[in-house]
């Protein structure tokens, strides 16, 4: 399944839009890879690791706001401050071409 994500023009800032039901994913990527001189390797790098077979299983917990679970099949985005652990899940080649993706877009949008 492949998820469109758009870049939206907020006030000056790129801001990610995604389906509906993605929007810890918007919340992630708006806190974590937004700014101008993120390049996101350190994310990239965690995923191909799972994707490659280097790990099994990694956590990231020390994005903000966010607990990142990954394996070779799936992401996990958890908010452990909400109340009932809000999570979204989706598979992890899904989740990589989205980061790059938006990465790619964002890019562009500061260089323009």
């Amino acid at each position: 399944m492949n998820k469109r994500c758009e870049l939206i023009d907020l006030n000056g800032v790129p801001v990610i839009s995604l389906p509906a039901g993605y929007d810890l994913l918007e919340a992630f990527i708006g806190t974590n890879l937004q700014d101008n001189d993120e390049n996101g390797v350190w994310l990239i790098d965690s995923i191909n690791e799972v994707l490659n077979g280097k790990v099994e299983n990694s956590t990231l917990g020390d994005v903000k706001y966010f607990v990142i679970q990954l394996n070779n099949t799936s992401v996990k985005i958890i908010d452990p401050y909400s109340d009932n652990e809000a999570y979204c899940e989706l598979p992890t080649m899904t989740f990589k071409n989205i980061i790059v993706n938006w990465l790619k877009q964002k890019d562009n949008y500061y260089i323009d």
